[in-house]
């Protein structure tokens, strides 16, 4: 039982930084063949939002297994804390900087995002959340790596 918990474990966290890493080119894509950057953003922050929900549901579901396997010594490994901090990235991500940027979308909509004040406030806080994502990727190389 122990093993095939390990496997799941394993595969499903593949699969979301797999993920993770897809979507850098499949944001590329998008922004490159739909004419409207809108409609390209309104589809990537949908994919966005899925990866993020993704990313919870991996990252709760191997401390969980982690914790079944080794109790409390789970607190020991470094395995723990680098999940710990991915997850505490992906819900800062999905609770803060999403939505923040959702209302700047929102509130740039009339004078359009690229335009005005909002685009400064837009591309710092984009910015951030860009890094926030690449942030996850590595360390979720790090991750799959701690977990072989």
């Amino acid at each position: 039982m122990e093993n095939l918990l390990n496997k799941f474990g394993f595969i499903i966290t593949v699969i979301w930084v797999g993920s993770l890493w897809s979507m850098l080119m499949v944001t590329s894509i998008l922004f490159n063949k739909i004419p409207s950057t809108y409609i390209a953003g309104a589809i990537a922050a949908d994919m966005f939002q899925f990866l993020n929900y993704f990313g919870m549901f991996v990252l709760i579901t191997i401390i969980l297994i982690g914790i079944k396997l080794d109790g409390i010594k789970i607190f020991k490994k470094l395995f723990f804390w680098i999940t710990l901090l991915i997850l505490a990235s992906v819900l800062i991500s999905f609770f803060g900087l999403n939505p923040l940027l959702e209302t700047l979308k929102i509130e740039a909509i009339p004078r359009d995002v690229v335009e005005g004040i909002f685009e400064n406030r837009y591309n710092t806080w984009h910015g951030i959340t860009s890094i926030v994502y690449l942030f996850q990727c590595i360390m979720g190389v790090l991750l799959i790596l701690r977990m072989r």
